[in-house]
């Protein structure tokens, strides 16, 4: 994955099969919903650093919890453009909405991660994947998650020192295990970031997650998203 070229190759693959998935499926139910999270990346070596997130989401936009969801994480630089990491998560969803969850579940989620990244000029790509193991209603399951993204600059200050930039990603939950892989998730997100400081950033943007219940149900949420990104190094 070194290659810039079998990079672009594979985030284009990506991209278009996660188009293609999300087509043939039932009625959705529309809801509105926000997401606040905070992201810190905190930088320990040249290769390792630690990764701290916590979001906290809301249904009708802020009314009703949704989910509240902690998750830590190291990651290994192996090179400049690739990474591997090791996360875990502590999840709580929320019966909410249209199609709520029988009642409120805890999930403990563990998280193998790879991750892959180029520069095409001001243009930043960017794929992970995530092999994801956790229990639901006494059950173990597994999915996997595909994300792709780029990230460009609209506005540079002239010292350099802040700038203002759009960013756009697909996501998609795949379902590992017992039968065939099934999609679970779809996830489409474009919003803007302000570089406040050279650590510090703000996200704002929107998110269309579609989610499959059942074939025929679908949850379709409109989502708001507010970021907050911090680097800190500790070298």
């Amino acid at each position: 994955m070194n290659n810039p070229s079998l990079l672009r190759i594979y985030f284009l693959a990506v991209f278009l099969m996660i188009s293609c998935l999300r087509s043939g499926y039932g009625q959705k139910v529309d809801q509105f919903n926000s997401w606040w999270y905070y992201s810190g990346t905190y930088q320990v070596s040249d290769r390792w650093s630690g990764n701290l997130l916590y979001s906290w989401s809301r249904h009708d936009f802020v009314k009703h919890w949704q989910i509240s969801k902690l998750g830590l994480g190291t990651t290994y630089n192996v090179t400049k453009n690739l990474g591997v990491g090791l996360g875990y998560e502590w999840a709580i969803i929320f019966p909410y909405g249209e199609l709520p969850v029988p009642e409120r579940r805890v999930e403990h989620r563990i998280l193998e991660r790879f991750y892959f990244k180029e520069r095409i000029r001001n243009v930043s790509l960017s794929s992970t994947i995530e092999v994801e193991q956790f229990f639901r209603n006494g059950k173990f399951m597994q999915r996997v998650r595909t994300k792709v993204g780029l990230k460009f600059p609209l506005w540079i200050d002239p010292e350099g020192n802040r700038k203002v930039s759009m960013s756009f990603f697909e996501q998609i939950f795949i379902g590992i295990g017992d039968g065939a892989p099934s999609l679970g998730q779809n996830r489409y997100y474009g919003g803007f970031d302000l570089e406040l400081w050279k650590n510090l950033s703000i996200s704002l943007g929107y998110m269309n997650q579609y989610i499959i219940i059942r074939p025929e149900t679908i949850e379709n949420d409109h989502t708001l998203m507010v970021g907050i990104f911090h680097k800190i190094n500790l070298k």
